[in-house]
């Protein structure tokens, strides 16, 4: 375990796997320990401000299991900011981002990633489409209203930094954003009149059910990264999308990282009736799971002592 105090201390690296870990040490090591066990491509833990022991952690096993990765300690930020700031920095020509709460189940996904970026230049990176598509009752919505962005499947993908980079030098980012567009004049006015369709009795209200025949949406989310996948798209790259069965070697637990810092607002919205959606996982629920293949799978004697 290398600690670094920023970036710039990173050596010239051709590819580099980045994890941020949030206060979620038992998926992160797991996230940490299949990269390990699917590629010898190096990697940097970014820490940021976690409170439940993870410097001391990380590097017990370190030394215990001789795990070799970089640790760079960050302020705690939103994940498209972060996200930002990384590609602004680092110098490695391609970074693989690997989400904490990830568990890649065979090398082979991560072979066709890179085999893929290889094969083609005009490629900004290589990995899982994610949408277009309708957010629909699963997100609280009635059918039509929010339109999902297509985008890089942001928890497994890798990236060309440089091509990254020129987007957000133009104004891109991967900061998460709403785009409100049902009075295209008055994004205001369409915010405030987009609450009506996570209340009873008002969702189904629609000013606008068209534009030139094909279905009008409410608004448009533009998931993390999806804003940089627009502009690169814009700018002749492609994001070469591996076939779906590829899907069952990477196993996601949803959003453990965002679940600690939601649960105050879900209280709120509970009282008032209101379902907040949402892929979110408490690391505690699935913690047996997590555990069992630490052991069984990846030999770890005891993953939190």
């Amino acid at each position: 375990m290398k600690t670094l105090n920023d970036l710039g201390e990173l050596p010239a690296l051709k590819r580099l796997a980045v994890i941020i870990n949030c206060g979620t040490r038992l998926t992160t090591t797991l996230a940490v320990a299949s990269l390990r066990a699917a590629t010898d491509m190096p990697i940097l833990l970014i820490d940021c401000e976690s409170k439940d022991g993870s410097r001391e952690h990380f590097s017990r096993l370190a030394s215990r299991y001789g795990w070799s990765f970089y640790w760079l300690d960050w302020p705690l930020r939103k994940h498209g900011h972060a996200l930002d700031l990384l590609f602004s920095q680092i110098t490695a020509e391609e970074v693989l981002l690997v989400d904490s709460d990830v568990e890649i189940r065979s090398g082979e996904v991560i072979a066709m990633m890179q085999d893929a970026l290889a094969a083609d230049p005009q490629a900004y990176a290589a990995g899982f489409r994610h949408g277009p598509d309708w957010l629909g009752a699963e997100h609280g919505l009635p059918g039509q209203v929010g339109y999902y962005a297509e985008r890089m499947w942001i928890p497994l993908t890798l990236l060309r930094t440089e091509m990254v980079r020129k987007v957000l030098g133009a104004g891109a980012s991967f900061i998460q954003r709403r785009d409100f567009v049902e009075f295209a004049h008055h994004p205001i006015l369409s915010r405030w009149l987009a609450v009506r369709f996570w209340l009873p009795g008002l969702r189904s209200i629609r000013w606008r059910q068209k534009i030139d025949s094909a279905p009008a949406p409410a608004f448009i989310e533009f998931d993390t990264g999806a804003r940089v996948h627009a502009a690169l798209v814009a700018r002749g790259h492609r994001l070469i999308g591996l076939p779906d069965p590829v899907w069952q070697q990477v196993h996601h637990f949803h959003g453990v990282s965002r679940a600690g810092n939601r649960w105050l607002l879900r209280r709120i919205l509970h009282k008032l009736g209101v379902r907040m959606a949402s892929n979110d996982t408490p690391e505690g629920s699935i913690g047996a799971e997590v555990r069992r293949r630490l052991i069984e799978v990846y030999a770890l004697a005891d993953p939190l002592a």
